[in-house]
């Protein structure tokens, strides 16, 4: 199965967790964070509309809710680029 099948738009589960800070990680390390048993939802950081269908070669631009915030009901949505390229860089094409 693919994290991609994973991302659809989802709240977090009410157990009292509070968003941890998981910009500027790898994709593995954030879901290691957020427990591998939260809906996340994934937004391209290049605009291309990409699928993330191999977590181990992204990482995390950003992030919402920021981190603190308390997820119960919270949509989580992760801004990722693969690894090799930079964060808000334009999109190629």
């Amino acid at each position: 199965m693919t994290l991609s099948a994973l991302a659809l738009a989802g709240v977090a589960h009410a157990d009292g967790r509070t968003m941890p800070d998981v910009t500027g990680k790898g994709l593995v390390n954030a879901y290691q964070a957020l427990n591998y048993d939260t809906t996340i939802q994934f937004k391209d950081g290049l605009g291309a509309r990409r699928l993330v269908l191999w977590p181990g070669s992204w990482k995390v631009c950003g992030q919402n809710p920021a981190p603190g915030t308390p997820l119960e009901g919270k949509k989580i949505t992760l801004t990722v680029v693969k690894d090799h390229e930079q964060c808000g860089a334009p999109a190629a094409g």
